[in-house]
């Protein structure tokens, strides 16, 4: 899975450099660049890379890193390097017609991290709106729920939290509502709670969204008597640390948290819908996986078993996600399956994990619909 940035010497005195990013050993990504960074300009014009591999082994390698973030965002691919400094850039790549003849060419611009400092963007933020409400599903446990006056709102029950943004059934982000009352009433049950949080953080953009604010736990007359100030602050640090992926909003009222869920359900969606946008063009040689070295697990894990078909086993997953311990795995390979994403067969006393064919064949027919 691990991404590697290559930039070449070519000896060609128009595009004298070449940068390329490989994934074990296959080209994703390759340009040719009028300098090498950081140069004398903040913006490189670049061409695609036609090299052939004898072209290419005559290069003079100049530079190798490891890539930490590799993504494709709109029209731009994003990358940060792992070394100390001049660690981001990104390629602009745009397609123009042809002035005298029919079709389109791509016009790339490598972009520096001093370029990407010097550009003050016509806009101020970076997800565009889109068209069509959102579809929000309510837990059908969940009383006197918040309101989404513009979505399309359905009740049934949820995998896990209370709130859930849906596009063609998929859940695309997930919210847990607690009250103070709720949470404080948590603090009996720890163990519970940390099981539930740990389902909830293996759904796409999960939340927990507190209807009261931080210092309300640590408040004696708020609390009045069933536990210390010291109790709160130190069940608060411990949430947070045992489920450091997992977003907590301390919104303050009622309508805050709602508000603030409402504007991070329309956010996930336009970032989902921009994303899917993006699959359309070509930017690569190879279609772009979202990779971050520190990956959300069960992401990891799912992509690990689309590209193994004869399927793994919990100590062989090990291997490729080796920050995690082997129980860890088992349970997110648990929770997949309970989802049905991934399904088991049993060899001898441990059980081989697949990605679920038919899973897999409704997923592909929904991305053709779409």
């Amino acid at each position: 899975m691990a991404f590697v940035w290559i930039v070449q010497s070519t000896g060609d005195l128009h595009f004298p450099v070449r940068i390329c990013i490989e994934q074990d050993g296959t080209i994703v990504f390759s340009v040719r660049a009028q300098e090498a960074w950081p140069g004398s300009k903040g913006n490189v014009f670049c061409i695609r890379d036609e090299s052939s591999h004898d072209e290419v082994d005559l290069f003079d390698e100049l530079e190798r890193v490891p890539v930490l973030h590799f993504d494709r965002f709109g029209k731009s691919l994003q990358i940060i390097l792992d070394r100390p400094t001049r660690k981001r850039c990104e390629f602009l790549i745009l397609q123009k017609r042809y002035k005298n003849r029919p079709g389109t060419y791509d016009q790339i611009f490598f972009k520096t991290q001093t370029a990407q400092k010097a550009h003050k963007s016509r806009s101020k933020v970076s997800l565009y709106p889109v068209s069509g409400p959102l579809t929000v599903v309510i837990d059908s446990a969940e009383r006197y729920p918040w309101r989404f006056p513009k979505a399309n709102v359905e009740r049934r029950k949820l995998p896990a939290g209370d709130y859930a943004l849906v596009e063609a059934e998929t859940i695309l982000a997930i919210v847990e509502r607690k009250t103070f009352d709720n949470l404080v009433s948590d603090f009996d049950r720890i163990r519970i709670i940390h099981q539930s949080l740990q389902e909830l953080a293996t759904l796409p953009h999960p939340a927990v969204v507190i209807e009261a604010y931080y210092g309300d736990f640590m408040n004696t007359k708020k609390l009045d008597g069933r536990y210390p100030a010291s109790h709160g602050y130190r069940v608060l640090s411990e949430l947070q640390a045992i489920h450091p992926t997992l977003p907590f909003i301390f919104a303050g009222t009622r309508k805050e948290a709602n508000l603030w869920t409402y504007g991070y359900f329309r956010a996930v969606s336009r970032l989902h819908f921009q994303q899917q946008e993006s699959l359309d063009n070509t930017l690569t040689a190879e279609p772009v996986v979202p990779y971050v070295s520190s990956m959300h697990l069960e992401n990891r894990i799912l992509q690990v078993l689309r590209d193994t078909p004869g399927g793994l086993t919990a100590k062989e997953m090990q291997d490729f996600c080796p920050d995690a311990d082997t129980t860890l795995i088992k349970r997110i390979l648990l929770l997949l399956k309970k989802r049905e994403l991934i399904t088991a067969s049993r060899e001898g006393s441990r059980n081989r994990w697949y990605i679920d064919p038919s899973n897999l064949l409704g997923s592909e027919s929904s991305k053709s619909r779409r």
